[in-house]
This record gives structure tokens, C-alpha cells and sequence, in this order.
């Protein structure tokens, strides 16, 4: 069920987590012990090349740069610093832009000045021979920053969780990336230091329409996720000048980065690229990353350096409306740990935008997120996830799991728990429930087959899709359930017609309009924008059944049929 694919990168933040805190009680940790003897560092930072900017060396708990340890990039686009011994981690690399300081837009083609307010950062837990600055450290760099997080675990996880968000196909944000310049037309490698180029290059074509396209991105994109959700805004304010559409980051994204390394004609890099890039999950919050960013305060943040600037959140009434407006569904996690016999609460934990699943398929859940648990390396047993309560209030789930990695073993005891959304605008004085979902869509999710395709669909007669309908009225599609790769078109609001709920999706050209009857799922049609029908979702009958037979037999002698023949009441 592969809608429910946040669930098990959920479960795995919550594991290491409950690990974290005996797995770092260590005083003898290496981590953060000081540097033994002095330690040359080479930088290499790109948005691509980056010639002549000036790189030091900052301890990450008191932001002081370590004495000597500064260098240059000069014209090759590197610098080489030396960290004297007794230096302490974890540690902050800085680029600082000079006025001779320049860098390579691979969405523009050229040099372009590096303009002298750009920050360009990456945090390290420990010293590495090697390390790279660019579009994605800084992501990570300013949410570490900003939340005044100093300790190596939490420097560790966010970096990861970046990377996983970004780019998965990277074995670390950290490593070198290849340098782009005007030269290397025709020599991407197709490797862990090509893929990362291919990477930043796709993220600068974004911002096509901006003076400075990979600088414009890297602004955007390290603000809209400090709140740990890619939707083009801060907390509650929005982008007033977009650079990227949120909604369609994420195919924007890949068609990018496959355009970009099939322009070199390196066609093993484009497969692969193609092949690990999966990144429906960027726009959901990301998970195990609430704690650790716990101190950060939006409002503490100057956002000066966003292209546009922010739009002010919120009602635009001032009247003393503080109602639940837009409320959306919402998983609180609670729970306990045990290590070494060792029970500790586990902080409360709520992702919003999170549809409940359906009760049914909860087996199929488990099974998949103890999958992709043990697939990272993690060994799990007594894995469960269990049915508590379902309502119209709620659903509860019990989360039990034992897992054991670097030698230490952890049992959780978590309540996984769903509250549902109401979408659109409220009034106190009315009943109006045209802007909520039936009982019979919301939180639920339809296997449906395709029929009588007609010309200009996207689908084709006996494809299966699902269809997921959250509590909060969003729709979720997936046109291929069995690749298991995630919703692939999301639709968040609807229209009310009749006994029909209309879904516009106005980025591919297509209505869905959803029939609900006698308070069931009915059907859904699909039409072009300009309301060319274009074909039907219906049900699939299994073992014979009729589906929906209900609401025929309903009407037993209702209707009278009269002709040549017959004369008989149906």
C-alpha cells in the first residue's frame, strides 16, 4: 500500500531514535573528543565551480573560527585548510564570498558573480579529509544552525534526512560533488561525484527565470524547510515570488536532473538517476526531524535573503475568528523505549497532513515497514501494528517492535493515532458541510479498474488505480499500485455538484468527479478540463459479486418497464 511509504521512513527515525540516547552516553565518544593532531581538509563547495572565495573553519558550539584553519578556492574551485590539534567538534566549513568571487550556473551557462550576501555553509560532525559546501549542506546547515542544535548525533541526522529527501541517490551531503565549469562539457562521471553535480545542476535549472538560478533555489529552499514541510512557505507565510511551483517540485525535479545528464550523453548516469531518484516524500513533513529542530523559532529569523520575500499567513479578517479553519489530519505518536531494561517516554511527535489509513490494509502496512527497516541494515522482530480503535473521532494503532543494531537491542511500545482535518473556510452561523467529505470517501482508499477509454486519456482500459481520500478532502492517486512507489498525482481541494465531489487536475488537464449514492462509493468519471468525458473508475466484482448491487436492489419495484412484450414492475 504504497501511500502509507512515509510510515516506514516514520518508524525508522523512531527506532534510531530510541537507540540515540544509549548509543551516545558514551564520554569517550570520538565524535566529539578533540582533534588529536593537525588535520588538512580539502573543500570543495560548488553551486558549480565556485573560483576565488575565501573558506574557514568554525567550531559549531561557540561559532568561532579556529585560528589558521582558512583557505582560498582560487581558479580550480578547492581549498585546502589545516585544523590545528586539540580542535573540538562538531564543525561549521563556511564559504565567504570576496569581491573577485565568482560562480558557474549550470542553468545559466556562465560565470556569475557571487554576490557577497550569499551563505554557503555544511556542519560536520567530524573532520573529514574531504568535504562538500554546497546547495544542500546549506538546507541542512541553516535548520542546525538556526535551531542552535551543537551535539554530533543531531548534526548527523539532519544532514541524513536531507540527503534522504533530496538526494537519495547520494551515499552523503558531504562528499565532494564534481565541479561544473564551461570545461566539462561531455565528462560527467557517472558516479557518487557525477551524480551529485547532475544533482545541484537540476536543482539550478529551477530557477531559470531568476539572475541567479542556483543561488535563487538555494535561497528558497533552505528557508521553505525549516518547518521541515516543502511547500513554499515559513510556518504560515508563503513565498510572495515563488521561485519553484511546490506542488510539482517533484517531477520538476527529476525530469531536471534526467534532462541535464542526458545532455552529456552519458545514458548509464540518466538510468541510474532515473532508477534511485524517488522523492514523493519531500513534500510530506519530514519525520524524526521535530525534535531535534525543537528550539528553532520562525519568528527569531530574518528571511531577507528569500527572492520576494514572505506574504504574512493567517486570516485576512480582523475579526476574533480563532476557529478551526483548515484544521488538517493530524498522527500523534507517543510511546515509551526500552534499552538495558531502561523504560524512557519518547517526546510526542505530531505529522500534519498525514490521511489515516485504511483499517483493512494494516497487515500489508506492517509488512511493508518492517521491510524497509531491515533493509537499512537493522535487525526486527516482534513487529506489530495493530488495530486499537476506529471512528469518526479517530484511529488508534498500536506500534510494538524490538530492534537491534550496533550490538544494542531496543524495544517500542508507540500509539500511533489519526484525528481527521476539515478543509476550506468555516462559518460559525451555518451548517454547511458542502466543503467536507462523506463518511463514505474520507480517510478511505478505492482499488478502482479503468473502462471505456476514449481518446485523450492518460489511462487505459483495465488499469487499476488507487484512489486515497484523506480525512482533510484531498485526493491521492496512484496509477500503478504494484510498483509501490508512491501517490504520484495529489489533488487537495474539490467542488461539490450534485451527489458528485469534482477533483481539478489542472497541472495534467483531467477532472475526476466522484460519485457517491445512497451514502456509498458510486464511481468516478474522468473528463477532460473543458468536460469531455474521457472514461470510468469503477470497482472491480470479485467471486461473482455484483459490486454496489445494493443500490440497485434498493429500488426493487420502483420502476416500471412497458413495451412491445413486457409489462412488469423491476
Amino acid at each position: 500500500m504504497n501511500m502509507y511509504k512515509p510510515f516506514q521512513g516514520l518508524c525508522l527515525g523512531l527506532a534510531l531514535l530510541s537507540l540515540s540516547g544509549c548509543l551516545d552516553n558514551d564520554d569517550d565518544d570520538p565524535v566529539t573528543n578533540p582533534v588529536d593532531q593537525s588535520t588538512t581538509v580539502t573543500v570543495t563547495p560548488s553551486l558549480g565551480l565556485i573560483k576565488n572565495a575565501d573558506v574557514q573553519l568554525l567550531t559549531l558550539a561557540n561559532k568561532q573560527v579556529v585560528e589558521g584553519a582558512t583557505g582560498s578556492t582560487g581558479d580550480d574551485g578547492t581549498a585546502t585548510i589545516t585544523v590545528p590539534s586539540g580542535t573540538t567538534g562538531p564543525f561549521i566549513i563556511e564559504v565567504k564570498p570576496t569581491s573577485e568571487s565568482e560562480y558557474f550556473d549550470e542553468s545559466k551557462g556562465q560565470f556569475l558573480p557571487l554576490p557577497s550576501t550569499t551563505t554557503l555553509r555544511a556542519v560536520m560532525a567530524s573532520l573529514q579529509n574531504q568535504v562538500g559546501v554546497t546547495t544542500l549542506t546549506e538546507i541542512a546547515a541553516n535548520s542546525i544552525i538556526s535551531a542552535n542544535v551543537v551535539d554530533a548525533t543531531s548534526v548527523n541526522a539532519v544532514n541524513e534526512q536531507i540527503k534522504n529527501a533530496l538526494a537519495p541517490a547520494l551515499d552523503s551531503i558531504l562528499q565532494a560533488p564534481q565541479l561544473v565549469s564551461e570545461n566539462v562539457a561531455g565528462s560527467i562521471n557517472n558516479d557518487q561525484a557525477g551524480i551529485y553535480a547532475t544533482t545541484l545542476a537540476g536543482l539550478a535549472k529551477l530557477g531559470s527565470s531568476q539572475d541567479n538560478p542556483a543561488i535563487a533555489i538555494l535561497n528558497s529552499l533552505k528557508a521553505d524547510f525549516l518547518d521541515n514541510v516543502l511547500d513554499g512557505k515559513v510556518g504560515d507565510q508563503v513565498f510572495e515570488n515563488p521561485v519553484y511551483n511546490a506542488e510539482t517540485f517533484v517531477s520538476d525535479l527529476s525530469s531536471q536532473i534526467s534532462a541535464y545528464a542526458n545532455s552529456f550523453g552519458v545514458e548509464a548516469l540518466s538510468a541510474d538517476v532515473n532508477g534511485i531518484f524517488s522523492l514523493d516524500d519531500i513534500k510530506k513533513t519530514l519525520e524524526g526531524l521535530e525534535e531535534i529542530l525543537k528550539d528553532l523559532n520562525l519568528d527569531d529569523i530574518s528571511f531577507d535573503f528569500i527572492p520576494g520575500g514572505l506574504i504574512p499567513g493567517g486570516d485576512d479578517d480582523d475579526d476574533d475568528d480563532q476557529g478551526s479553519d483548515d484544521i488538517v489530519p493530524t498522527l500523534t505518536i507517543t510511546g515509551t523505549s526500552t534499552t538495558a531494561g531502561i523504560s524512557v517516554n519518547l517526546p510526542e511527535i505530531k505529522l500534519e497532513n498525514i490521511p489515516a489509513p485504511n483499517p483493512e490494509d494494516l497487515g500489508e502496512i506492517e509488512k511493508e515497514i518492517k521491510t524497509q527497516i531491515e533493509s537499512q541494515g537493522i535487525t526486527v522482530s516482534n513487529f506489530s501494528f495493530q488495530l486499537v480503535s476506529a471512528d469518526e473521532s479517530k484511529l488508534v494503532v498500536s506500534v510494538q517492535y524490538t530492534i537491534s543494531t550496533q550490538g544494542v537491542t531496543s524495544t517500542s511500545d508507540l500509539t500511533y493515532t489519526w484525528t481527521p482535518g476539515y478543509s476550506g473556510d468555516s462559518d460559525d452561523d451555518s451548517d454547511d458541510s458542502s466543503d467536507m467529505l462523506p463518511d463514505a470517501l474520507k480517510g478511505k482508499s478505492f482499488s478502482l479498474t479503468f473502462a471505456m477509454s476514449a481518446s485523450g486519456s492518460s489511462y487505459s482500459d483495465g488499469q487499476v488505480v488507487q484512489f486515497t481520500f484523506s480525512s482533510s478532502g484531498a485526493l491521492f492517486i496512484d496509477p500503478n499500485p504494484e510498483a509501490n512507489d508512491g501517490s504520484e498525482i495529489q489533488i487537495n481541494e474539490f467542488e461539490k455538484v450534485g451527489s458528485e465531489y469534482i477533483y481539478n487536475d489542472e497541472a495534467n488537464g483531467f477532472k475526476y468527479a466522484v460519485a457517491v449514492l445512497n451514502d456509498k462509493f458510486h464511481e468516478v468519471n474522468l473528463s477532460t478540463s473543458e468536460s469531455t468525458f474521457l472514461g470510468q473508475f469503477t470497482e472491480k466484482s470479485t467471486d461473482g459479486a455484483v459490486e454496489n448491487l445494493e443500490l440497485v436492489t434498493a429500488f426493487a419495484n420502483t420502476y416500471t418497464v412497458t413495451g412491445d412484450g413486457h409489462s412488469e414492475a423491476l
